[in-house]
């Protein structure tokens, strides 16, 4: 790899920050792009670019403007369109490229999930008495414009002036980490009956599902599309920096 390029993390997952620091302890130029701020746990310790890009010229213009030559894809589990984006321009462009991502949850014997292709499907399916608790986040509310249920409590993790779209949404702030123990508790004090959630993956987010499994509480899951085969991919951020320092 040339002294002066560049490595782009495209960030959205937890693990995109442990990335960056590994590469910038080996002294590498590293840039970072973050689709949303809702997506953000910290600030990265690199010069990020904030906001999705409009088509992939606007994203190569901007990649070339960096000498980008190598990409880590840390984005978020349910950012395809990122995924999509930037590995197809990978491709085209001779760009090397390494997609990072966890491994999803599995349910066992004492979970109750259900699982779903979409948030819309989802919510069309909770019973009329359902109270519901999710965190899907702000930016995912109208995918619930069909929600059959009687409340929905959204979990907020950073500060908005707007009000929900729908009347039936409550808003739930919160700063992470959740232990169980709070994540029972914030069950029982909302009388939940329904946990509904994206399969991330991951230890950071397990405690609601811990918390659900000790209410036998039903799991309304989202699953996460399978990343396309023909992908390199990899599930640690081990295997990541591996993988950045075999290649020259």
């Amino acid at each position: 790899m040339r002294a002066e390029s560049t490595t782009l993390v495209m960030a959205g997952a937890r693990e995109a920050h442990v990335v960056v620091n590994g590469l910038l302890a080996r002294g590498r130029r590293v840039v970072a792009s973050l689709p949303e701020e809702e997506r953000m746990f910290d600030a990265l310790r690199t010069p990020t670019r904030l906001g999705r890009f409009k088509n992939e010229d606007a994203m190569w213009t901007w990649m070339q403007e960096q000498d980008v030559r190598t990409v880590i894809d840390a984005s978020h589990a349910f950012d395809d369109d990122v995924t999509a984006m930037v590995s197809g321009l990978c491709t085209a462009k001779g760009i090397r490229y390494l997609r990072l991502l966890r491994p999803p949850w599995r349910a066992t014997l004492r979970d109750r999930w259900l699982s779903f292709p979409s948030i819309e499907a989802a919510a069309a399916s909770v019973p009329a008495t359902a109270r519901v608790f999710s965190n899907t986040g702000w930016l995912s509310l109208p995918d619930y414009a069909k929600f059959s249920g009687r409340r929905l409590y959204m979990r907020q993790t950073h500060s908005v002036s707007a009000q929900p779209p729908f009347g039936f949404v409550t808003l739930v702030p919160g700063s992470p980490p959740f232990s169980q123990f709070e994540e029972e508790n914030q069950f029982a004090e909302l009388r939940i009956t329904h946990l509904m959630c994206r399969n991330v993956g991951g230890a950071a987010s397990m405690s609601k599902l811990l918390a659900a499994r000790a209410r036998s509480l039903p799991v309304l899951m989202i699953e996460r599309r399978a990343c396309p085969e023909h992908l390199p991919q990899v599930e640690t951020v081990v295997e990541a920096l591996a993988w950045e320092a075999d290649q020259g």
